[in-house]
């Protein structure tokens, strides 16, 4: 989290995110929290503090953003349907600073539509982020991977919960 902070702090934000990790550590919930401070309306630029009330917030919170999309690449892992995000990402975003994809379960998408994601990877419009989740990473493609800045998430152990909950 401390590596998204700066990042957003200082400007730098990428255009692609890999999210790597077991089931239940936090990726898609990292990916939600990624999308409100790159999209909330109470800071001028992209904030490492998102206010949570803004509408942006609140419907990206809400899952009715308009702007932000969470594909299940499971169930959406052919061509057509990366094919349906490359002629949809060209427009601007409606309401928000980035049209973000969300694509859980990553490494379920065929080699097809591995290939379509690339080509949209490599020459991506300045309004669009891309935050791809899995829990194999070796089934995404290496040319994927180097598109991407890479973040492995693990578990938190016993003792830091317990600090947190005690706080």
């Amino acid at each position: 989290s401390r590596t998204l902070r700066n990042a957003i702090r200082s400007g730098r934000i990428g255009h692609a995110f890999l999210f790597i990790g077991t089931r239940g550590v936090g990726k898609t919930t990292t990916a939600r929290i990624l999308a409100k401070a790159l999209n909330c309306m109470a800071s001028e630029v992209p904030t490492a503090e998102p206010c949570g009330t803004c509408h942006n917030c609140v419907s990206i919170a809400s899952g009715s953003n308009l702007d932000v999309f969470e594909i299940d690449g499971a169930s959406n892992n052919g061509v057509e349907h990366v094919r349906d995000i490359r002629d949809n990402i060209r427009m601007v975003p409606s309401s928000s600073r980035y049209k973000i994809y969300i694509i859980d379960e990553v490494h379920q998408l065929t080699s097809a539509a591995f290939n379509a994601l690339l080509k949209t990877l490599e020459e991506p419009p300045e309004h669009a982020i891309f935050i791809l989740a899995t829990t194999e990473s070796h089934k995404v493609p290496a040319t994927i991977v180097s598109r991407c800045q890479r973040f492995d998430f693990r578990r938190v152990g016993m003792e830091p919960t317990t600090d947190l909950l005690r706080k």
